[in-house]
């Protein structure tokens, strides 16, 4: 999981700069608030991972619904994050969206590889 997070570290710093050199100054933290959103969002899914197992050696069932309840707070967190960086922040769209996106994707194709 720490080889993903270094993975998906570098690739928010690329989105950063390209969105700096894309949309000037003003997209810097846009772009680092949608590579942070990404970011908490595996260190979240790390942790329930890491919960699963404990939960796993006394109670496969136990364990499975706390995958499940992992992915809901997940998806939640990630709504809420986006809602309130474009909305009450009024954050850029695209540099949030873009960083947070490709971000994701390293997370998808890292799982995928594995």
């Amino acid at each position: 999981m720490r080889s993903l997070l270094i993975i998906q570290l570098t690739i928010v710093l690329l989105g950063v700069v390209v969105s700096v050199q894309y949309f000037g100054q003003d997209a810097m933290l846009p772009a680092f608030y949608g590579g942070a959103v990404a970011l908490v969002n595996t260190m979240l899914l790390s942790e329930r991972i890491k919960k699963f197992d404990e939960l796993a050696k006394t109670s496969p069932q136990t364990g499975v619904l706390s995958l499940m309840l992992g992915v809901v707070l997940r998806f939640v967190f990630v709504l809420v994050a986006l809602g309130v960086g474009l909305g009450a922040l009024k954050l850029l769209p695209l540099p949030v969206l873009g960083t947070f996106m490709a971000a994701q994707l390293a997370f998808v194709i890292a799982s995928a590889r594995q």
